[in-house]
């Protein structure tokens, strides 16, 4: 049988003499000018070459990997980590082999798995997962699937029998050559619940074991946070992200000339993760709005530090109490209307001057009007419902504006600070509202008229 190394030579010389015939059309050509002009035929069978040539390079990579942490095993006299100065063997491919930790990781698992074997006599032994062997050394299965074939059959080993775990493995194999790798990893993770006589409770339970939340400082005062969670868990997250990041509302009818010419000024550029993110700030929001219990005997709420020179000019920085990077007065500012967050504002000795109330400056009335009248974020193409939004002053408070309805506007915290941050204004013509870009967005500051239930009606 051929080795994997006699199989890449193979399948290299037959990607070699591929492209040698492309060159030949075109010998001062290059290979985006090449590909550009290749039959769609010749394309896809680049792919499928390369593809094998990948899988090919990946079970040479596993084997040396194996012999590599077979000599760097902490048991030998002078392993060859050590010798060389790394941690691991994984540490030692990483930098030989110019990789990420991560892909030498995975080259070192697979080929500590499929490494022949040596008895206690000294006598040779087969891999201990042979069908999986063979099928990576011939190039029928890539990396990914046999590390999650290798990782469903140690899972399931202490339920099988040798002969179980034997046509198991072997349909596996059969399987991740029909299978792609979603389907595959879909129908490995199946198998402990599966073949565990006890069921899926106790995985269920060692995952709830794992979970967790980690938050950390980045050096450019970013926020880290990791969350691994149990399926139960996210459930409940999940659902509640998906809730806010694609909410439903009712149509709003538009005129056909604005879906001919969509604003692009007022389009949502958010990626998925940052919608994300600020839907999970929305959910945070609504529990410090809707908490009425303590903790530690103090109410739950965030605590905004500012100096009353930086309150009144808008120049400057706040923090908010427990994280070190500062924030600016306009945020400070913006902050100071919402439910349950406390503006301190400090006199020239950092001493606390007033502690400003934790209410909406809007009452529930007024919001409860706006919801009616505003339907949800004023933005157009917003479709965050009232309960998603902020009650937003279009003259700041801090500059005189009335809390009352005429100067009062839903929109969501992301448009929030659009609004305010990037120049944007707010104008009333009868019963119409219309916003105002700011010139670096419209030089003309065209309106974009605000579409509420009651104009759609």
């Amino acid at each position: 049988m051929s080795s994997p190394i006699d199989l890449l030579a193979e399948q290299a010389g037959a990607l070699a003499e591929l492209i040698r015939g492309m060159v030949s059309a075109g010998a001062d050509s290059t290979l985006d000018e090449l590909l550009s002009g290749a039959k769609d035929s010749t394309v896809l069978d680049l792919a499928a070459r390369l593809g094998q040539i990948a899988k090919l390079t990946d079970a040479a990579a596993v084997r040396v990997a194996g012999e590599v942490a077979k000599r760097s095993d902490r048991a030998l006299a002078e392993p060859l980590a050590k010798r060389l100065g790394e941690k691991s063997a994984t540490h030692v491919l990483a930098h030989t082999a110019d990789v990420s930790p991560t892909r030498a990781a995975d080259w070192c698992r697979v080929g500590e798995q499929l490494h022949a074997r040596t008895a206690l006599t000294g006598e040779p032994l087969p891999s201990l997962r042979p069908v999986v062997a063979d099928a990576v050394d011939r190039g029928l299965i890539g990396l990914d699937a046999t590390r999650v074939i290798l990782d469903a059959l140690r899972a399931v080993d202490p339920f099988l029998s040798l002969d179980d775990l034997h046509s198991l493995e072997t349909s596996l194999v059969d399987q991740a050559q029909l299978l792609g790798l979603l389907d595959l990893t879909k129908l490995c993770r199946s198998l402990p619940d599966i073949l565990n006589p006890d069921g899926i409770e106790p995985r269920e339970e060692q995952m709830r074991e794992l979970r967790s939340m980690t938050v950390s400082t980045k050096r450019n005062g970013m926020i880290r946070a990791v969350i691994e969670s149990d399926p139960e868990s996210w459930g409940f997250i999940g659902t509640a992200l998906d809730a806010r990041v694609a909410p439903r509302r009712p149509v709003a009818f538009v005129d056909a000339d604005e879906l001919d010419n969509p604003d692009q000024a007022a389009a949502d550029t958010r990626t998925l993760a940052q919608r994300r993110h600020d839907a999970l700030v929305s959910m945070a929001r609504d529990s410090l709005s809707s908490d009425t219990g303590d903790m530690s005997g103090t109410p739950v709420t965030m605590l905004v530090t500012v100096s009353h020179e930086t309150l009144v000019s808008g120049i400057g920085s706040a923090t908010i109490f427990g994280i070190d990077e500062p924030i600016s007065a306009t945020t400070a500012r913006r902050l100071a209307c919402d439910a349950n967050i406390i503006p301190v504002v400090l006199g020239g000795d950092s001493q606390p001057l007033d502690l400003g109330t934790g209410r909406r400056l809007f009452t529930l009335a007024q919001r409860q009007a706006m919801a009616i009248r505003d339907g949800g974020c004023v933005w157009p193409g917003c479709d965050e419902p009232p309960s998603r939004c902020q009650a937003a002053h279009i003259t700041p408070w801090h500059e005189g504006g009335p809390t009352d309805l005429t100067n009062g506007a839903l929109l969501c915290p992301f448009h929030h600070r659009r609004f305010d941050l990037d120049g944007w204004t707010l104008e009333v013509h009868g019963p119409e509202r219309y916003l105002i870009p700011p010139i670096w967005v419209d030089a003309a500051r065209t309106p974009r008229r605000i579409i509420t239930p009651r104009l759609a009606a």
